[in-house]
């Protein structure tokens, strides 16, 4: 099993993808990290390695891919280019109290795990 380098931050904030279709569709971002994220009510359309932009509350919008998708559930992203590390400051600050780092053993992933 590998180890994230990067932490990964439990929050809950409003977003969207745009879809390789060009439709918005709206999400609830409920971890992030500087490469990805997860989120939950994806559309049941989305397929891993579909590519998205992602829009989170609070920062610019991403170019990402799809990694994992559990239809119409959860998914998660990777973004193409890191989240600028002081955008993710300002946005886990403004959320103090509602954010709390992932639990170190959820952070350990395999190559195939369900992992943004």
């Amino acid at each position: 099993m590998g180890r994230r380098c990067q932490p990964r931050w439990e929050i809950r904030v409003a977003g969207a993808y745009r879809s390789p279709a060009g439709a918005d569709v709206f999400i609830s971002v409920v971890d992030i990290s500087e490469f990805g994220c997860r989120v939950l009510g994806p559309s049941r359309n989305l397929f891993v390695g579909d590519k998205v932009t992602v829009f989170v509350d609070g920062l610019d919008p991403h170019e990402g891919e799809v990694r994992w998708h559990e239809r119409g559930i959860a998914a998660g992203f990777r973004f193409v280019d890191p989240v600028d590390a002081g955008q993710l400051d300002l946005l886990v600050a403004h959320c103090a109290g509602r954010v709390k780092l992932v639990p170190q053993q959820w952070q350990e992933v395999s190559e195939d795990d369900h992992a943004p």
